[in-house]
C-alpha cells in the first residue's frame, strides 16, 4: 500500500501583496538598488577600516577601536535606512492609487481595508528588510576585530526594526490623508526629520542651557537638574540614534544591557530605568499599532466617500 500523502495548507497571499511584491522584485530597478546599497556601504565599511587601521597601533586594543568605528558606521548606516527610506516606499502607497483613479477598483473588490493596508505595508516593508538583511553579514568584521560584544548588535537591531517599522507605517498613514504623493511624502520627513534629529539637538541645547542656570557655580548638581537630565534621558530615547548612542554608553560603562540607573548626585536617589533602547522599542510599536489602525480607519472612511 502507498503511505498517505501529507497535504500542507496552502498559504493564502493577498492579491495586492502579491501584485506590490512581484512589480518591485521583478524590475531591474530593485536589483540595481541592492547592489548599489550593498557596494556603497561595503565600499565605505573597508575604506574606514584601512583608515582606521593605517592610524591605530598594531596591539589588541587597536584592532578593537577599529572594530568599533566599522560596528558604528554600518549601525548609522541601518539607522538611516530605516529612517529615511522605509517611509519612501510606503509615502506613496494610498495617494498614489488616488492619484491614478486605481483605489476604485480597490474598492470593487473583496479585500477589507485592513487587507489592503496590511498588503502595501509587508509588500513595502519587505524590500526594507532585505536591505537591512543584506548588510548583517557585514559587521562579522567588526567581530573579527573585536571591541564589540553580540549584545550590542541586539540593541542595534531592536532599533532599527522598530524604526523601519514606525515610520512605514506613519508614512502610509499620512498617505491616506494625503491627496497627493508629494505632499505625503513631505509631511512625513518633515515628521522624521523631527524625531530623528530634532528630538537629540533640542535635548542637547536644554541640557546645556539647565545645567548652566540650574548650576552656575557649585560643583555639584541640583535635584531639579537630576530630575531634568533623567527627563531629557527618556526625550532621546524616542530617537534612534540618540537612543543607540545612549544605550551603548550605559552598557560601556556597567555592562547592563537592559537597564541603566541615573546617578542622582543631588538628592542621592536611586532609580532604575529600562535602556533607551527598549523604551524607543516599546514606544515605537505601541505607535505602529495605532497608527496602523488610524490607517485602516482612514482607508475606510475613503471607500465609503
Amino acid at each position: 500500500m502507498r503511505a498517505p500523502h501529507l497535504k500542507l495548507p496552502a498559504l493564502e497571499l493577498s492579491p495586492i501583496f502579491a501584485k506590490e511584491m512581484a512589480g518591485r522584485m521583478r524590475s531591474a530597478r530593485a536589483y540595481m538598488v541592492l547592489t548599489v546599497y550593498l557596494a556603497i556601504v561595503s565600499g565605505l565599511s573597508v575604506l574606514l577600516y584601512m583608515v582606521s587601521f593605517l592610524g591605530s597601533p598594531r596591539t589588541v586594543s587597536g584592532s578593537g577601536a577599529v572594530g568599533t568605528v566599522v560596528f558604528y558606521f554600518l549601525v548609522g548606516m541601518q539607522v538611516l535606512l530605516a529612517s529615511f527610506v522605509a517611509p519612501a516606499f510606503t509615502a506613496g502607497a494610498i495617494s498614489l492609487e488616488r492619484e491614478n483613479k486605481t483605489f476604485d477598483v480597490l474598492r470593487v473588490t473583496l479585500l477589507t481595508p485592513a487587507q489592503i493596508v496590511w498588503a502595501k505595508l509587508i509588500s513595502a516593508l519587505g524590500f526594507t528588510l532585505l536591505l537591512l538583511f543584506a548588510t548583517l553579514p557585514l559587521f562579522s568584521l567588526a567581530f573579527l576585530l573585536g571591541g564589540v560584544e553580540p549584545r550590542e548588535l541586539i540593541i542595534a537591531l531592536c532599533v532599527v526594526f522598530a524604526s523601519a517599522l514606525m515610520y512605514a507605517l506613519l508614512a502610509l498613514y499620512i498617505s491616506a490623508r494625503s491627496r497627493t504623493t508629494v505632499g505625503a511624502t513631505l509631511s512625513t520627513y518633515a515628521i522624521v526629520l523631527g524625531v530623528v534629529i530634532g528630538i537629540p539637538l533640542a535635548a542637547l541645547i536644554g541640557s546645556s542651557t539647565v545645567s548652566l542656570a540650574l548650576a552656575p557655580t557649585s560643583g555639584s548638581s541640583s535635584p531639579l537638574a537630576d530630575l531634568f537630565d533623567t527627563l531629557l534621558t527618556l526625550a532621546i530615547s524616542l530617537s534612534p540614534i540618540s537612543a543607540i548612542a545612549a544605550s551603548q554608553r550605559f552598557f560601556s560603562a556597567t555592562g547592563e544591557l537592559w537597564t541603566f540607573t541615573p546617578s542622582f548626585t543631588g538628592s542621592g536617589l536611586a532609580l532604575t530605568l529600562p535602556s533607551p533602547f527598549l523604551i524607543l522599542t516599546g514606544v515605537y510599536l505601541i505607535a505602529s499599532v495605532i497608527l496602523y489602525m488610524l490607517t485602516v480607519r482612514r482607508v475606510a472612511r475613503i471607500e465609503q466617500q
